[in-house]
């Protein structure tokens, strides 16, 4: 019986990337790169009018990001799995991927292996997450590796205390200010401050305050 061939939809506006899926996953004789698209509204356009079964979509990415594209794709093409590749680590932005519709979250710095786990994870209806990032999840959640459950995680890893202390830096209180707004003392509006950068893997205030506009945590 002559096994199924997938059809897979790779986007990313690096062509050098596309060239290098294409050389991985040649041996792979269940899977064929059958398109290409360089931004989020052709590989909305692509799988509208194609007939994909796997999308490998990059995060960022001209026109349309990545996030917005898979939300359209799984609007017109329910039945599509979609794989996010990126760069960046965190578990908001895996939590993000996957409540756009996203079927599996792998970082571009992962090895071959990762990735074809990932194709093979999906095809099997399961939800896949990078054991490099995964391990940030905690056990339960990682027992469960439920999409609902990935979700329901990322969206709690800021409490409601730091979401509120967050919100005020944003808006330019020191320390002290918020302290004094909260009825916190210096020390503890720090702690929280570090636990943020520390959970949400961001290197400066300015870099946190830019995660959570980007990231709707305030």
């Amino acid at each position: 019986m002559q096994q199924r061939k997938y059809k897979l939809l790779v986007a990313d506006d690096h062509r050098l990337f596309i060239e290098g899926i294409r050389h991985i996953l040649q041996d792979e004789v269940y899977l064929d790169v059958s398109g290409t698209a360089l931004n989020g509204k052709e590989a909305i356009e692509k799988c509208r009018h194609g007939e994909y079964d796997i999308v490998l979509m990059d995060i960022n990415m001209p026109l349309i990001d990545g996030i917005e594209a898979t939300k359209e794709i799984k609007m017109v093409c329910k039945d599509v799995k979609i794989i996010i590749v990126s760069m960046l680590d965190n578990p908001s932005m895996v939590g993000k991927a996957l409540k756009a519709g996203a079927d599996a979250y792998v970082l571009k710095n992962s090895g071959p292996e990762d990735l074809i786990n990932a194709f093979k994870a999906v095809m099997k209806n399961n939800t896949y997450i990078t054991p490099s990032l995964s391990h940030l999840f905690g056990d339960s959640v990682n027992s469960d590796k439920s999409k609902t459950a990935y979700i329901r995680f990322s969206e709690s890893i800021i409490t409601e205390r730091e979401r509120q202390i967050l919100k005020l830096i944003s808006e330019g209180l020191t320390d002290g200010q918020i302290a004094e707004t909260l009825f916190l003392s210096d020390r503890t509006v720090n702690t929280h401050r570090k636990n943020m950068l520390a959970k949400l893997k961001v290197p400066n205030t300015a870099a946190l305050v830019k995660f959570a506009f980007d990231n709707k945590l305030i």
